[in-house]
């Protein structure tokens, strides 16, 4: 099984964004690109298993929908998707916001990115072995 190149390609692109953004101290965008890397990732999962993927942007929904293609993502990854799902929408409107963008929170947005990423990776690999 191979992940869809087009998806991952930009997965791994805005991965990369994320940490120079944070480098930058752009944090909001950061927390942003590790969400959207996360969820190009799980689609991807989707594509590679079944041809489609779900239309949400909710990667504790993408995780539940994986788990019933009989995949056992581990808790921890429940966590990491609940806490980066907001970054979707939060992140990108002005106004008031329930957090404040800062250093701390724009590199365990990135660092819960790379679990997800590397839960998927080793998921294809056990497939692909």
């Amino acid at each position: 099984m191979k992940l869809p190149s087009e998806w991952v390609d930009k997965a791994d692109f805005l991965l990369k964004d994320a940490e120079r953004h944070l480098s930058e101290g752009v944090y909001w965008i950061a927390c942003f690109q590790a969400q959207q890397a996360a969820e190009l990732y799980l689609k991807a999962l989707h594509l590679a298993l079944t041809g489609l993927h779900p239309y949400t942007h909710d990667l504790v929904e993408l995780l539940d929908s994986l788990k019933d293609l009989g995949l056992e993502p581990p808790e921890d990854l429940y966590a990491y998707a609940d806490a980066l799902t907001p970054h979707y929408t939060m992140s990108r409107y002005p106004g008031r916001k329930p957090v404040t963008y800062n250093r701390g929170l724009a590199e365990r947005c990135i660092k819960y990115a790379r679990k997800v990423i590397e839960w998927i990776k080793g998921e294809v690999s056990k497939i692909e072995g």
